[in-house]
């Protein structure tokens, strides 16, 4: 496979995952797929959190939470409510204290962003972040690492799947 698999984020829904028993194998695997042109990016690998205590101690990551999320959306929200509450409320008839409407237009806006930001984050403490449905191979290999490559084409989908075999990948699995 001399020619680099086109590099970019994956239009289709192309993936292929297989099984490896040996981080020296999916170090392996890495090294083949970024000789062979493929953009970090798209290789993912996946662990489930028995196998992360076993191949990967203190090194693993969990999912994690939305909160950054969140607080992003609820910041936004905030900032436009914020707007337009300050607007309505500056156009309303009778608004004539000249300092009020400097003090409305600074406060309300800023005030609604901070305010939207930090609820949105403290709700997003409470969502777990979900897993992508091809990472759920994880789940069904608990004793073993998993990784899982995008690809743009069907062809893609073949290369990667050989380039893992030939690292000690086990199972390769074609996913649309």
């Amino acid at each position: 496979m001399n020619a680099p698999l086109s590099p970019g984020p994956a239009r289709g829904s192309f993936a292929v995952s297989a099984l490896f028993d040996d981080p020296a194998h999916v170090d392996d695997a890495l090294a083949r797929l970024t000789r062979a042109g493929v953009p970090r990016d798209l290789v993912h690998v996946v662990v489930s959190p028995t196998a992360a205590r076993r191949f990967y101690p203190n090194r693993a990551r969990s999912l994690g939470r939305e909160t950054m999320r969140f607080a992003g959306i609820g910041g936004l929200i905030g900032l436009i409510v914020g707007a337009v509450v300050s607007l309505v409320f500056i156009a309303r008839p009778g608004f004539a204290e000249p300092g009020l409407g400097a003090i409305t237009q600074l406060l309300g806006p800023n005030l609604a962003t901070v305010t939207g930001a930090l609820v949105g984050a403290f709700l997003g403490l409470f969502i777990r972040r979900r897993a992508e449905p091809r990472f759920v191979r994880a789940a069904e290999a608990p004793d073993a690492i998993v990784v899982v490559v995008t690809a743009r084409t069907r062809e893609e989908q073949r290369a990667l799947s050989g380039l893992l075999t030939a690292s000690g990948g086990k199972e390769p699995r074609h996913e649309a």
